[in-house]
């Protein structure tokens, strides 16, 4: 019973002294143009052949110059546990960009997806990822 004890408390300090962080950015989706007025106005779901504007904030100053966004669909029909791959594409961060990305793009198939942005230094861990559904 006593070790159970200490090693009940060994995990719970070791869990709290942990310097474990979970550094993730955020990504917004919108109908319009991301501008000051409509940052908080978030959508989740969207029309096929709509453009999709995208807002990712970076959770600390990005010092590299390039990074990936890539958009991947969640399907039955896909032969690696479901996951389609449906656009990747690489940008190039302009200096006063180290902090944010914007775009947009524009699906014509309807379903869930799922949009993740990952630093060049690194394509194993997304710095962001968020899902939307594209609808007829």
């Amino acid at each position: 019973m006593k070790s159970l004890k200490i090693f009940l408390v060994t995990i719970i300090t070791l869990l709290s002294l942990c310097s474990c962080t979970n550094d993730k950015g955020l990504i917004l989706f919108n109908t319009q143009p991301i501008t000051k007025e409509n940052t908080l106005k978030d959508q989740k779901t969207f029309f096929t052949g709509t453009k999709i504007y995208y807002l990712f904030i970076a959770p600390k100053k990005m010092n590299n110059e390039f990074i990936r966004v890539q958009i991947f669909k969640m399907t039955d029909k896909a032969p690696w546990g479901g996951y389609e791959v449906v656009r990747t594409k690489d940008y190039r961060l302009m200096k006063d960009e180290r902090y944010y990305h914007t775009n947009y793009f524009v699906l014509h198939e309807k379903g869930r997806y799922v949009l993740q942005v990952f630093s060049h230094k690194d394509f194993q861990h997304p710095l962001a990822l968020n899902y939307f559904y594209i609808n007829d």
